[in-house]
């Protein structure tokens, strides 16, 4: 159960490969690629891992808060995962998550 921030930075995605719901998800866009997704979140966006995930942060900054405590963020920033549980992006960002 861990988050750390891994070295080489974000990967870049571009933004049309994803497919977008007219919905917003806890207030946010969601674009699904498979099992990944692309985020636009305006302030917080709750997520759980029970695997491994990376987390690119594309736009923004702010903070990833989980039960072990908080990490800051800003673009270019990318994350691993690990069996995390629940853990949220707290910042007006866009990040990825591959799965």
């Amino acid at each position: 159960m861990d988050i750390r921030k891994i070295a080489g930075g974000a990967c870049r995605e571009e933004k049309e490969a994803f497919i977008f719901s007219e919905k917003t998800v806890q207030g946010a866009k969601v674009g699904k690629r498979g099992a990944d997704m692309y985020i636009e979140s305006p302030r917080r966006f709750k997520l759980f891992s029970d695997a491994k995930e990376r987390v690119d942060v594309l736009e923004g900054e702010g903070f990833i808060k989980w039960k072990r405590g908080e990490i800051p963020f800003s673009a270019g920033d990318a994350f691993e995962t690990d069996a995390a549980g629940e853990y949220e992006l707290n910042g007006n960002c866009a990040f990825t998550v591959k799965k």
